[in-house]
């Protein structure tokens, strides 16, 4: 009878290692209201679905535990304020085909994402990198013009005595991956000449 309770309690914590468990990072960026213009001329903006309810997930160990990281509506709220706050006058396409005097079709999607959780014997620090391809297209033919490929990174130390569950050390590596991917877009949107000459300036 003890035989087989323990055989029984053995093979319960098993599957319980194998199935893991799902952690979610919950995070909340707002970039705020988009300031004047630096660019000003009419573009559209095209957002894929597979754009704004992008989500990462990984594997923390060498079992099943996830930690699945929703960045769609963050990314969504980047693009529109990266592209207002460059060319002011934003259509957002929902199905709609660009305005006629739009000048450029915006089109992003993500090209990479790392979430790194705080590994046994480091210095508490857990980092992420983000990688976002901007396609800028002839609204009228739908030609890509030309493409600009922008990366960031985050990193965020917990301390001593600061939490190790990823979902409280890996959300402020997420907020400053999207604080750092608006102020470096930004930047390169407007040292672009590309981008300058497309939008007359």
């Amino acid at each position: 009878m003890n035989g087989r309770f323990i055989v029984l309690t053995l093979t319960i914590c098993m599957l319980a290692v194998c199935i893991g468990c799902a952690h979610t990072v919950k995070f909340s960026y707002d970039p705020g209201v988009a300031p004047a213009p630096t660019l000003p001329c009419p573009v559209a903006l095209s957002l894929s679905k597979a754009f704004t309810s992008y989500e990462h997930a990984t594997s923390l160990t060498f079992i099943t535990d996830e930690v699945h990281a929703p960045f769609g509506p963050a990314l969504q709220k980047y693009a529109t304020y990266v592209a207002q706050s460059v060319f002011g006058d934003v259509q957002v396409l929902d199905g709609q085909p660009p305005r006629s005097e739009a000048k450029l079709l915006l089109i992003p999607r993500v090209t990479s994402l790392d979430l790194r959780q705080i590994s046994p014997g480091s210095d508490r620090t857990a980092s992420g990198a983000l990688g976002v391809q901007w396609d800028f297209n002839n609204p009228k033919t739908g030609q890509t013009l030309f493409s600009m490929p922008v990366q960031c990174e985050s990193s965020h130390r917990a301390g001593f005595f600061g939490s190790k569950s990823p979902e409280k050390t890996l959300a402020p590596v997420a907020v400053g991956l999207m604080t750092n991917l608006t102020s470096i877009t930004i930047q390169r949107f407007n040292a672009s000449k590309d981008i300058q000459r497309l939008s007359g300036h």
